[in-house]
């Protein structure tokens, strides 16, 4: 509890104090920070005024009367009731990027939500890197948007914020670079690189792919909505997209290289030359890829080959680069590969709901592999 004032300092406004001499200061309610204010008292005490107004979040008395809801209770409440636009459960991938966004605003558990005002929010989103900066600012705007619907708070402190620019460090590959990468990688990773050129696919659905997933001519991709990548310009907010890649000459000898002597239900796999450590993930199959090893794998492979010799760090293109290269090679080529990659506009891919049939998207390739 604050100490009381004293007789001549009880027409001050809170957080107004007197300076040392004859001066003012104000003590930032949120930082604790002081800041001189001044010789003029009328000013000081304007000034205090206008500042509280805005740092000092006022409480809604009916609210107080009902119970506040808590920022932390109700981000939690949020992520175990989110749902992608098909109406599934959030993929685990998305359910750890929600909780690192959410642990990044874990100073505001024990806050009242109506209390998180703009200034908290713009100094907690600047306080953050470019990239994690615009990942938080989306999840606090939709969880501002579902409490305003809720009727517990009448504004979106986030929403008010201006977006950062985001400077792209990581480059883009060029085919000398992947060819080089490709030329030492294992045949596994060959089998993947050449995948994602061809089908444009993610890593996820690069290593989801399973031979039962080749029906009636057509490799069937239900694509996962993925978020670990903020700098990818390629990906949906929401949801996946269901695409039917047609089997041609070129993806059926990929494919066929991808068959050998294992016994696995994946496209892609692997004999481990071990016991394998499942950080807090459980395999499917034996055979099955991780997507941290793909692309730890593709990095050591990089590296090997030397194959952007003037990149650095985050400069140096990921695996996931690769669908922005397949991309670009579809359009340099004349076609189109927005079906593909699954980035329907006005044909938007028809999520099914539950006793709904899934419509999906014929595509075709339009490029062939440039590695030979």
């Amino acid at each position: 509890m604050a100490r009381p004032r004293t007789k001549r300092n009880k027409d001050l406004p809170a957080n107004l104090y007197r300076n040392t001499g004859n001066g003012w200061r104000y003590r930032h309610p949120l930082t604790g920070k002081w800041h001189t204010m001044g010789l003029d008292k009328s000013k000081a005490v304007s000034a205090a005024r206008k500042l509280n107004e805005i740092l000092t979040p006022s409480t809604d008395l009916v609210m107080t009367v009902i119970g506040e809801v808590t920022f932390g209770e109700f981000s939690q409440k949020f992520l175990s009731e989110k749902r992608r636009k098909d109406g599934r459960p959030l993929a685990p991938n998305s359910i750890k990027t929600y909780t690192h966004s959410l642990n990044r605003c874990a100073e505001w558990s024990d806050k009242a939500l109506s209390s998180i005002t703009l200034f908290m929010t713009n100094q907690l989103l600047e306080s953050l890197p470019a990239s994690t900066s615009i990942e938080t600012r989306s999840l606090l705007i939709q969880i501002f948007d579902l409490a305003i619907s809720k009727g517990l708070v009448i504004d979106n402190p986030a929403a008010q914020t201006i977006k950062r620019y985001r400077i792209k460090q990581r480059k883009r590959h060029t085919i000398e670079g992947l060819k080089a990468i490709r030329d030492v990688s294992p045949q596994w990773l060959k089998n993947a690189i050449d995948l994602a050129m061809l089908t444009t696919q993610r890593r996820i659905d690069i290593i989801n792919m399973k031979w039962s997933d080749i029906r009636d001519g057509y490799l069937h991709v239900a694509q996962e909505k993925t978020t670990d990548d903020p700098e990818d310009e390629f990906e949906l907010l929401e949801g996946a997209g269901y695409v039917r890649i047609k089997i041609n000459d070129e993806l059926q000898q990929v494919l066929d290289r991808c068959m050998d002597n294992v016994l696995s239900p994946y496209i892609i796999h692997r004999v481990p030359k071990g016991k394998t450590k499942n950080k807090g993930q459980v395999k499917k199959h034996w055979t099955q890829l991780e997507p941290h090893y793909v692309s730890r794998e593709f990095l050591v492979a990089g590296k090997k080959a030397n194959a952007y010799p003037g990149l650095t760090g985050r400069q140096f293109p990921s695996f996931h680069e690769i669908r922005a290269l397949s991309i670009h090679l579809h359009k340099k080529a004349g076609k189109s590969a927005q079906t593909l990659a699954g980035h329907a506009t006005e044909k938007m891919t028809e999520m099914y709901a539950s006793g709904h049939e899934i419509i999906w998207n014929d595509a075709d390739i339009g490029i062939d592999l440039p590695f030979k």
